[in-house]
């Protein structure tokens, strides 16, 4: 997310929203499709004891600073940090 992203979508995001200073802010997420209107993302929320339950998020373009796809990203992160 750029910044004007995550500002105006802090409340919605606040499940997801992670920021760290090696990434800035992001959100992980289970799948993304760029083509349309907005990006369609979609996200796990998952309840404390309860079953994961997939949230689909609708993101104007002009929100979304890049995304990053990665198979590992604990490993990715572990990488990246060194």
């Amino acid at each position: 997310m750029n910044e004007p992203g995550r500002i105006e979508l802090a409340t919605l995001l606040t499940p997801w929203l992670r920021v760290g200073a090696d990434f800035g802010a992001y959100v992980e997420c289970r799948k993304v499709d760029p083509d349309g209107a907005y990006f369609e993302m979609v996200l796990e929320l998952q309840p404390d004891d309860e079953e994961s339950v997939d949230v689909r998020l609708s993101v104007p373009h002009h929100f979304v600073a890049g995304i990053l796809d990665v198979s590992d990203f604990d490993a990715f992160t572990r990488l990246y940090a060194e």
